[in-house]
């Protein structure tokens, strides 16, 4: 089982650094300008096709279940300055892991005051009886179906107001041209002319 997780986490951090270089790459030409549409167009069809492989391998059938695995760390930093194997290895996300800083890492329970600030929505809720919950339902859908009568009324009658008119027919014509040389180039003429 240990050797097909390693196995599957290496395929992972292959594929996420091959978009992690493409992105680089990408974000590096675009910083310095003059980048034209179809390597804008060739590089987003590069991250497609990486983050496809990165889907494949995260879904392959013998890929183990990683969310089921838990990340723990085996040793703590004892100073307080920076690690710099960890934070070679994180690529600068986290400087240390001190063990003033770890309980912050880890944590599963919510701050005190965040814990208080929930118990206190879930008592208003718990207040609210079910006469009450039904008659503000009952009051907001009221409120939405007038809303919708409203804009449905001011639309008819912006239509009614509008004047459905159409173009005469030399104009109509034109456009028909208009379009026609937009679409495949009939009836323009070329400027050049050959030399002699």
């Amino acid at each position: 089982m240990e050797r097909e997780v390693d196995n599957a986490l290496s395929t992972i951090h292959q594929r996420v650094n091959g978009v992690k270089g493409s992105l680089q790459t990408f974000m590096r030409k675009l910083e310095l300008g003059g980048v034209i549409w179809p390597d804008v167009n060739e590089n987003f069809t590069t991250l497609a096709g990486q983050l496809n492989f990165l889907q494949k391998a995260l879904t392959k059938e013998d890929t183990p279940q990683l969310q089921n695995l838990v990340l723990l760390p085996l040793m703590t930093s004892t100073g307080t300055g920076p690690d710099t194997t960890l934070e070679q290895l994180t690529e600068g996300r986290i400087p240390y892991m001190a063990q003033d800083s770890l309980p912050n890492y880890l944590r599963t329970k919510l701050d005190l005051e965040i814990e208080k600030k929930e118990h206190f929505v879930n008592n208003e809720v718990d207040r609210i009886s079910e006469n009450n919950l039904q008659q503000q339902i009952c009051d907001l859908n009221n409120l939405s179906d007038a809303i919708s009568e409203i804009i449905q009324t001011t639309r008819d009658s912006w239509d009614d107001l509008t004047p459905h008119s159409r173009l005469p027919e030399n104009e109509n014509k034109e456009l028909n041209k208009l379009m026609s040389a937009l679409e495949t180039g009939k009836g323009l003429r070329s400027n050049n002319r050959k030399r002699g």
